[in-house]
């Protein structure tokens, strides 16, 4: 890859890749430094229920937006269609569900069908409609090449989380309300930003397009199920664990996944640059390699990442875990691991998306959430928290290994898979060294070897 830099391809991924690590950087370092915070003043049951209401969310939220903000991605980027009229059609399907949706709790709520407490539901209705609105808006942003304005938003949004935790949760003590108080309100706040910086209000004016959300809908819809796959494979293990061994339980699972955390934002920054970049330079042959490459440095950042921190685990979590908490070490190498394979999956899923193959993409997540759904059940209530991590970890497997194998029918990248699998056997032997919490001299070893079969990926370049 000598001529990295000066090729328009990488020229671009570079470009967005950097704004996105300014952004992802900033707001997940600060919010990483919350966990003592958290850790110190909720409860484990406390922040276990939390974590629940946003767990829920993240299910309602593909389900009542019909994933409509995937469409505007890549409508946005054809050509053949106006960015204002896609972002116009979604934000007002957006409104609508979103008014549909709170009729809906409330009336459930009013039946006694809800058995939730009132500042619950009203955190779950707040953060639906603020998490629907920026998904949309975020992802017309990047097709109209203004990344800025996400990057800004989105420190704006952790920076007053973490003023708004400060204040509510050491000054005025008032616990886990504080907490869904600071969550709700600084998002609100990037919202707000991103529809003052831009000219999305006016879009509304734009006259409603039935045949473009027709549209977009064949498009969107089949990812409702690939959403809702993803969600059994990251949140229903929460729901799982908390009816078997209680909230305490979740709530220390919970915070084992902040450590995985760290490579999942490392994964996220190229993960946003690269879904543009896939769909802009998609080619079925990959005739100079650049999808091939692309695989390689992030599957090498991905595995090596992974191998650093499984090696300071506890180290970190003696850092970051107060009390009762101290115990999610144990839980975070397979954790570690299952986040590896989920970033790789997503990777390839932007592959599908380029080739708008939405139905397949949906297939192949449904496979790995089928496995860790059943695992789940089989798992907890004998190995409790262990099981779920275990579950989740193996989830993740199935949907990279169906996807990497069913990629062969929509693309030829050139990637030296032999080197790779060796690579993933030695991650997965580091981790089950790292469960115990042992044999640190032998993880560096790991570790050594797999720095030395990553540089010699992505040195060469692309494999032949």
């Amino acid at each position: 890859m000598r001529n990295f830099i000066k090729n328009s391809k990488y020229k671009d991924l570079t470009k967005n890749t950097l704004l996105f690590t300014l952004s992802n950087f900033g707001t997940k370092i600060i919010s990483f430094l919350l966990v003592p915070l958290y850790t110190y003043v909720l409860s484990t049951s406390d922040y276990g229920t939390a974590d629940l209401m946003t767990t829920t969310v993240s299910l309602l939220l593909p389900v009542f937006t019909f994933n409509i903000q995937d469409a505007v991605l890549r409508f946005c980027l054809d050509k053949e269609y106006y960015s204002e009229q896609v972002i116009s059609v979604s934000v007002k399907t957006i409104s609508i569900n979103t008014c549909f949706l709170g009729i809906l709790l409330y009336l459930l709520k009013f039946l006694g069908v809800l058995a939730i407490e009132d500042k619950y539901l009203a955190f779950l209705f707040i953060s639906f409609a603020v998490a629907a609105f920026f998904n949309s808006i975020q992802m017309y942003l990047k097709a109209t090449e203004r990344v800025e304005v996400i990057v800004v938003s989105s420190l704006l949004t952790t920076l007053l989380n973490c003023i708004l935790n400060m204040l509510l949760l050491l000054y005025l003590k008032i616990g886990v309300n504080g907490y869904l108080i600071a969550q709700a309100v600084s998002s609100l706040a990037g919202v707000v930003y991103c529809v003052l910086r831009t000219s999305i209000i006016h879009t509304l004016k734009i006259r409603f397009d039935f045949v473009l959300l027709k549209t977009m809908l064949l498009y969107s819809t089949p990812l409702i199920f690939n959403s809702l796959a993803w969600w059994l494979n990251n949140a229903s293990d929460r729901y799982i664990l908390s009816y078997f061994c209680g909230a305490g339980s979740n709530g220390i699972y919970s915070v084992s996944y902040k450590i995985p955390t760290i490579l999942s934002t490392l994964q996220g920054v190229f993960y946003n640059a690269w879904s543009v970049s896939a769909i802009k330079e998609f080619d079925s042959q990959d005739k100079d390699g650049f999808v091939g490459n692309i695989y390689h440095l992030y599957c090498g950042i991905s595995i090596l990442g992974c191998s650093v921190i499984l090696l300071f685990n506890n180290v970190i979590a003696g850092i970051l875990y107060s009390n009762d908490f101290y115990k999610a070490w144990k839980y975070v190498p397979l954790l570690m691991i299952g986040t590896v394979f989920n970033g790789i999956s997503l990777f390839e899923g932007c592959l599908y998306t380029a080739v708008k193959r939405t139905k397949s993409v949906s297939k192949t997540t449904m496979a790995g959430a089928l496995v860790n759904t059943c695992l789940n059940f089989l798992l907890i209530p004998v190995w409790g928290t262990m099981g779920a991590a275990f579950a989740t970890f193996v989830g993740y497997f199935v949907v990279w290994l169906v996807r990497t194998l069913d990629l062969r029918n929509i693309i030829m990248m050139k990637v030296k898979w032999s080197k790779q699998i060796v690579s993933i056997i030695l991650l997965i032997l580091q981790c089950f060294l790292a469960s115990l919490g042992r044999y640190a001299f032998i993880q560096a070893a790991i570790l050594i070897v797999l720095c030395q079969i990553q540089y010699s990926l992505i040195r060469k370049g692309n494999p032949q």
